[in-house]
C-alpha cells in the first residue's frame, strides 16, 4: 500500500476488469451490429479509478449498512468502479441500430493494447514484491 493510503495493485487490478468488461461488451456490439433495434453499450470506469487516485469526492462509491446484523462495511474502493452505459440517443440505421462497426473495432484495439500495459505493469509490480519477500534470493 502507498503512503498516501492507496494500493496501486487493487487499482492496477480494478482497471483490469473494468478492460475484460470493456472488451466484453465491446465484442457483444459488434456481434449484433445486423440486429435491429439494438443500441450499442460502452463501459465507463477511468475518471473514477482517477478520483480514487487522487483522493477525489466522487472516487468513492458510499456503501452503508443498514442493520446491525449485516456484515460491515470495509471500503468503498473495493466495489468495481466499472459502469456500463447504453447509448441511446444515436442511430446508424433506419432499423434503429446505432453500432458503428469501425468504432468498435477501434475500441476492442485500443482496449488490448491497453489490458496488455496494465496486466504487464501489474506483472512487473509483483515480480518486485516477490523479489522484496524472497529477500532477493532466486
Amino acid at each position: 500500500m502507498a503512503s498516501n493510503g492507496i494500493d496501486p495493485t487493487r487499482i492496477m487490478a480494478q482497471a483490469l476488469d473494468g478492460l475484460a468488461l470493456r472488451q466484453r461488451v465491446t465484442a457483444n456490439n459488434v456481434a449484433n451490429a445486423d440486429t435491429p433495434r439494438f443500441k450499442a453499450s460502452r463501459v465507463t470506469f477511468e475518471e473514477t479509478l482517477r478520483q480514487r487516485l487522487h483522493n477525489e469526492p466522487g472516487g468513492n462509491l458510499n456503501l452503508v449498512r443498514t442493520h446491525a446484523a449485516h456484515l460491515p462495511v470495509d471500503t468503498a474502493d473495493d466495489a468495481s468502479p466499472a459502469r456500463i452505459v447504453e447509448m441511446r440517443g444515436t442511430t446508424m440505421r433506419n432499423d434503429g441500430n446505432n453500432v458503428d462497426i469501425e468504432q468498435q473495432m477501434g475500441i476492442l484495439a485500443e482496449t488490448t493494447m491497453r489490458y496488455s500495459a496494465v496486466s504487464e505493469a501489474l506483472a512487473r509490480k509483483l515480480a518486485i514484491m516477490r523479489t522484496i519477500a524472497s529477500d532477493g534470493r532466486q
